[in-house]
């Protein structure tokens, strides 16, 4: 499905962000930059807050995310995500509430990659405790993956369209592009869009564990995920949340906003190659990108930067970077390009919102992230990945791409104000 023709003024107006980096924005956007590593053996107390049976033997990673206590509560996936969104609606100085017509123009697209499973166990044994069904058992809606939606929809009086898409590791991407299109076709003028996620859940790494796709244990933590490198050999997983806040231009130029970025085209698709792994041909998400270049009316000499999905796979690597071969051609020498997953971690449902977020950043600060712990490149991953320092200079437009378990496929083209 594309979405997002070339005159549809579409813009970003606010971030919020909850990261294993930082608890805002700007100290996740700062630390990213500088290199920083947050993957790391979780501690006991760690362990036990995310419902992990006691003694466990084994070694478990993961990237926590950092968030105000006050907001905390048993759900993290709707804490983070409520953290994220109030800060965002105060970066882009916007209040749903403030009028009943504003309130009617203004949707909430929050998804996830699933509910909180911790949340989800504690109401499981509430329940089988207290027998019968009461009105009380409201509360085991906050386990449904729409609980963060709801939650925000409800704390900030939003009453245009409420959306959760649910879509794997694209997630985050692709509820930005349902969000962008709430705007496009007239039915909203905000949209405060993007994800949450918490996925340090022992029932959800042994998944992971299973299907092949974490890293070995032969580095040390910080080190173990490796995008691109030819030593990689899987993620690491990780929690945090972002949202956006997406605004009609015009509506963000008569109320004096700031804007951060242009949203310029964008796609989803479907590559049905396996449950983990593209296309080797990298067709899917091949078209992807040439249809949200032609949506948004550009050649593949204009992007600057891609933002990549980046896993640290060995198949997804190569596909990836076949991909952007393919649809920018001789241009894609050169595009500086990174992947954020060595520093915060797989972010699973959330990756998409917040590295979407630090590709505006990216914008608005003409810095292009590292690509931490890649040493060595893959021979088949030839393009510039930005290894282990930024680079600076000028990002005009910007290629964010998203990849999800099972087949999902999402690009968008950002550009500058």
């Amino acid at each position: 499905m594309a979405d997002q023709a070339p005159h549809d003024a579409i813009v970003v107006t606010g971030i919020g962000m909850v990261t294993p980096l930082g608890e805002d924005r700007e100290s996740s956007w700062q630390r990213l930059v500088a290199g920083d590593r947050a993957c790391r053996r979780l501690s006991h107390d760690e362990l036990i807050e995310r419902g992990w049976p006691t003694g466990s033997p084994e070694e478990w990673t993961g990237a926590p995310a950092h968030f105000p206590p006050q907001t905390r509560s048993a759900d993290r996936v709707v804490g983070m995500a409520l953290q994220a969104t109030g800060e965002a609606l105060t970066h882009a100085a916007w209040s749903p509430s403030a009028s009943a017509t504003t309130a009617e123009r203004t949707g909430c697209v929050i998804g996830t990659s699933k509910g909180d499973f911790f949340a989800t166990s504690q109401q499981f044994q509430a329940m089988s405790a207290s027998g019968p069904a009461t009105a009380q058992d409201a509360d085991w809606l906050a386990c449904w993956p729409h609980a963060a939606a709801t939650t925000i929809a409800a704390a900030y009086d939003t009453r245009g369209p409420l959306l959760c898409p649910v879509a794997a590791c694209a997630t985050g991407l692709v509820s930005l592009i349902r969000g962008a299109d709430l705007i496009r076709s007239g039915a909203c003028d905000v949209v405060i869009a993007g994800s949450s996620d918490a996925a340090l859940h022992p029932a959800l790494q042994a998944c992971y564990r299973r299907m092949g796709v974490l890293a070995r244990s032969d580095h040390p933590v910080e080190r173990r995920c490796r995008p691109f490198d030819r030593d990689r050999s899987g993620f690491i997983a990780g929690e945090g949340a972002a949202v956006l806040i997406l605004e009609r231009e015009s509506h963000a130029a008569a109320r004096g906003a700031r804007i951060l970025a242009r949203w310029l085209g964008a796609c989803m698709a479907a590559d049905p190659a396996g449950i983990t792994h593209l296309d080797p041909g990298a067709n899917g998400l091949t078209h992807c990108i040439r249809t949200a270049l032609r949506l948004a009316d550009l050649d593949a000499g204009s992007v600057d930067y891609v933002g990549l999905h980046g896993t640290a796979t060995v198949p997804n690597d190569r596909s990836e970077t076949r991909a952007i071969r393919q649809a920018l051609g001789s241009a894609a020498d050169q595009v500086r390009c990174s992947s954020q997953k060595g520093s915060i971690g797989h972010l699973l449902g959330a990756a998409g919102s917040v590295e979407t977020a630090t590709t505006v950043l990216a914008i608005r600060d003409g810095i292009a992230p590292p690509t931490v712990n890649l040493d060595a490149a893959d021979p088949e991953c030839d393009l510039d990945y930005t290894p282990r320092h930024a680079s600076t200079g000028r990002i005009r437009t910007a290629l964010k791409l998203s990849l999800g378990f099972g087949g999902h496929v999402a690009a968008v083209l950002l550009g500058e104000p």
